[in-house]
């Protein structure tokens, strides 16, 4: 908890806006079941302040940043001060109040302690607004709630631990983003350790408020792939201890059959018929670390082509048009929608609807996520502007395989050619 007790002057902050007030906030911390960052005996996780910590103010329409307050010291209290500017507000308006930053991102994680608390340790709480000049508060005291769980990880094959290198976690309701309006954004979590490690810290959070199964892949220090799953009802402002018991994904090889899972060339994968000929189709997007991770965003001309990467390659028009072969569905997978392709053995391969960067009218907005997948052939359409894509939606795969602008920044799956096929 965090109790604060807030005061302005009278007096206008430096400049010559009358709209900035000088503000500040005494504060205190409170004990772990409110937020979590260093660990301590028996594994319970305390939290402080470290000096020039930031608590950023936003208006009640989660539109306008009214400014920053900084910590003025490190430990379990502290003076918070600086200048916010009341020039958007009203009178009876609740702002709110972000511990760190803004938005809270889940996504990318270090899988550290440090890590979640440089980048993805977030806490709310809410003051009224009580007069604009000076700008004061109806109350001097403010509770600043997680917004997240902290989960120490122990992963193991059964029999040793597994040193992780990079992971990937999908489940109903996972929380990948939350934007400054307080907008969440549905999706999987990854991240890449500093060093290998069998314990792994991550922040969660997910507002299903019931039990999820959180799906893992997880690639070790050799370059292994490992997958596994684990129950939980998580809840924000609480930490936990867990072991996952994982699954090492085999080789793949030219006896591999319709619809094997394993790892060819240093990639997860499955065995497709495709147009007659047996070829492995990554499980996941290129940049990506699970399936239900969207990945990286590529222009036609600077997507990496033909036969590179161990051998994946981008597929050609005709390989997508054999993976139609397969039957397929509109799916949501782990609360994220994508094309669901049954392939064999009751296996199956998911493309998550990634949407796309529309390189001519917004380059900087993501179009489409959630509802369309846009994933480039190496077929060029010879044409100056345009190249074939795949491209679905929940109304079902129209037009297969269609023509894209080279601009545009569309995902990538790759295919491979098994060995003595």
């Amino acid at each position: 908890m965090l109790a604060l007790t807030a005061c302005s002057n009278n007096d206008e902050a430096t400049g010559n806006d009358s709209h900035l007030w000088d503000v500040t906030l005494t504060a205190s911390m409170g004990g772990a079941t409110n937020r979590a960052l260093s660990e301590g005996k028996g594994n319970t996780l305390t939290a402080t302040f470290a000096e020039n910590d930031k608590v950023v103010v936003v208006d009640a329409d989660g539109k306008t940043i009214v400014g920053t307050l900084q910590a003025q010291s490190a430990g379990a209290s502290t003076t918070l001060s600086g200048t916010l500017d009341e020039s958007s507000l009203s009178v009876g308006e609740v702002v709110t109040l972000r511990y760190l930053s803004a938005e809270a991102n889940y996504d990318d994680q270090k899988g550290t302690l440090d890590g979640i608390s440089a980048s993805q340790d977030y806490a709310e709480g809410t003051l009224t607004v009580s007069s604009k000049s000076p700008l004061t508060f109806t109350t001097t005291n403010v509770t600043l709630t997680s917004k997240q769980s902290i989960t120490k990880f122990s992963f193991t094959d059964g029999t040793d631990d597994v040193m992780v290198n990079t992971f990937g976690i999908a489940a109903t309701g996972l929380v990948q983003h939350i934007a400054t309006n307080g907008n969440e954004t549905v999706g999987a979590v990854t991240g890449t350790l500093p060093s290998p490690s069998a314990d792994v810290y991550v922040a969660l959070r997910n507002n299903s408020g019931a039990k999820q199964t959180y799906s893992f892949y997880i690639k070790d220090n050799a370059g292994n792939w490992y997958t596994g799953t684990k129950s939980a009802n998580l809840g924000n402002g609480k930490n936990y201890t867990a072991t996952v018991q994982l699954q090492k994904l085999p080789a793949l090889t030219s006896s591999s059959a319709i619809g094997d899972i394993g790892v060819l060339d240093g990639r997860p994968a499955i065995v497709a018929n495709i147009k007659g000929t047996r070829k492995a189709i990554a499980l996941i997007n290129d940049d990506a670390l699970c399936p239900e991770d969207f990945g990286g965003y590529h222009a036609f001309d600077s997507a990496p082509t033909g036969n590179v990467d161990n051998g994946w390659y981008i597929p050609t028009e005709t390989d997508l048009d054999g993976l139609d072969d397969n039957p397929y569905t509109w799916s949501t997978q782990n609360g994220v929608n994508g094309c669901l392709f049954t392939i064999g053995q009751g296996n199956t391969l998911f493309l998550p609807a990634a949407g796309y960067y529309d390189d001519e009218y917004n380059p900087s907005a993501l179009s489409d996520a959630g509802t369309g997948g846009f994933y480039w052939s190496s077929t060029d359409d010879n044409d100056d502007q345009f190249a074939t894509n795949l491209h679905f939606n929940g109304s079902g795969i129209e037009n297969y395989t269609t023509i894209d602008y080279k601009i545009d920044h569309l995902s990538i799956r790759r295919f491979h050619t098994l060995p003595g096929a």
